[in-house]
């Protein structure tokens, strides 16, 4: 019993020094996957706003960017917090959120034939 007490706070403590050596690693990988999907929306969008309306080129981009979006999902679901079921709950409001950050772009070109 006394070997028991010992190994759970020595296991314990190896657990925390892991997950606190980890943690920055695993956010710094999703806040990077999400940099790169909104630089990529915000390209696409900018591109396709030149030519089409507004609604067009944001539904465009997030078509484009699918792959960006999967990777920020993916360096999401590597989070000890999240599962598979958590993100797949999430993706609908994370890209109806970044659909309206788009259309709340002001800055942008016009769109030609409006």
């Amino acid at each position: 019993m006394a070997a028991l007490r010992f190994s759970f706070p020595v296991l314990s403590a190896a657990a925390i020094v892991v997950a606190l050596t980890a943690a920055p690693a695993l956010a710094g990988d999703a806040a990077s996957a999400h940099t790169t999907w909104r630089s990529c929306l915000g390209r696409a969008y900018v591109e396709g706003a030149a030519f089409t309306g507004r609604d067009l080129a944001a539904d465009a981009a997030l078509r484009s960017c699918r792959g960006e979006e999967n990777a920020y999902l993916t360096a999401l679901s590597d989070s000890p917090l999240l599962d598979a079921d958590d993100i797949a709950q999430a993706r609908p409001d994370l890209v109806a959120r970044a659909r309206a950050a788009l259309l709340e772009t002001v800055s942008g070109p016009r769109a030609v034939l409006r």
